[in-house]
């Protein structure tokens, strides 16, 4: 059973690993001149070729697989899931890593709203507690921005964004068609969100980016795809096998100084002592939230 559990560990720990490596690998793609659009047009395009293979193939061996489209909140959480990749990158682009990450982690807040919202349930004093935790670490961390000088609204603003659009997408599996087929969500959200990119590199004329891309930077999107998508969520679900819910959340937290790190050794960053203040408190939040038995009233 230990060995169960650490190994459970281990595989939440990857993903946390993989997924801190997103920032600076971003900023490198963006040296070769490649924008955002097209970042994420691969990257998404790439990813649901590999699932639908995956799909198809599991499908002749089983059951014929869930196509459950029609729902207002699955198309919010495909949405959702495109603007937390978009915003998170232009964080990425516009203040730090470290700061980045640690207004992104202020997702699970957005969640609980949600929740509350759609539950119809009085918040409890572990999600009061919580919510305001995580509001004191982004009030920290981006008064630490505006200390040291590298605070810029546009990149505060679109590291928030996608955090609520993550939320969106978390909504999505908890109380639309996703509950009870996470697979078959992550599945339908990343074609989704596939689509939708491409309809907006087609309207913006950015389709021709495609053939100007050098080697080094394709091996690099192809990285995001696969390494930094598909690969960490594989190692996620291989954790809920093996640990529950809350340890596995618990222990992607780290992605946050995994991120810090990430920056520093490939792009020399150093985070602001804000954000890593902020951040601890963020993070303190999201823990608070694990004891929550979610018990309020109607």
């Amino acid at each position: 059973m230990i060995a169960l559990y650490l190994s459970g560990l281990a595989f939440a720990l990857g993903a946390a690993l993989l997924w801190g490596t997103a920032g600076p690998i971003l900023r490198i793609i963006g040296t070769y001149g490649v924008d955002i659009l097209t970042v994420n047009l691969i990257r998404y395009g790439a990813s649901s070729i590999v699932l639908w293979i995956v799909t198809f193939t599991a499908a002749r061996r089983r059951e014929k697989p869930s196509w459950s489209w029609k729902n207002a909140l699955f198309i919010l959480g495909s949405a959702g899931m495109l603007t937390s990749s978009l915003g998170l990158n232009v964080a990425f682009l516009r203040i730090s890593v470290g700061l980045a990450m640690v207004l992104y982690y202020t997702a699970p807040c957005w969640v609980m709203l949600g929740t509350w919202f759609f539950s119809r349930r009085i918040a409890t004093l572990y999600q009061i507690v919580a919510f305001l935790l995580a509001i004191a670490g982004v009030w920290k961390a981006v008064g630490g921005a505006r200390l040291s000088g590298s605070f810029d609204l546009i990149g505060v603003a679109a590291a928030l964004t996608g955090a609520v659009g993550y939320a969106f997408y978390v909504l999505n599996g908890h109380f639309g068609p996703g509950r009870g087929d996470s697979f078959g969500l992550f599945r339908r959200t990343f074609f989704a969100a596939a689509i939708m990119m491409l309809l907006l590199n087609i309207v913006t004329g950015n389709l021709g980016a495609l053939f100007s891309i050098p080697a080094r930077a394709w091996l690099l999107l192809l990285y995001l795809a696969i390494f930094n998508s598909l690969v960490p969520y594989g190692f996620f679900l291989m954790a809920l096998s093996r640990v529950s819910g809350n340890a596995a959340s618990i222990a992607t937290m780290s992605e946050v100084p995994f991120s810090m790190a990430a920056a520093f050794l490939m792009l020399g960053e150093r985070p602001e002592l804000g954000a890593v203040i902020g951040g601890a408190l963020v993070l303190l939040g999201v823990g608070v939230m694990t004891f929550d038995k979610g018990e309020g009233s109607r």
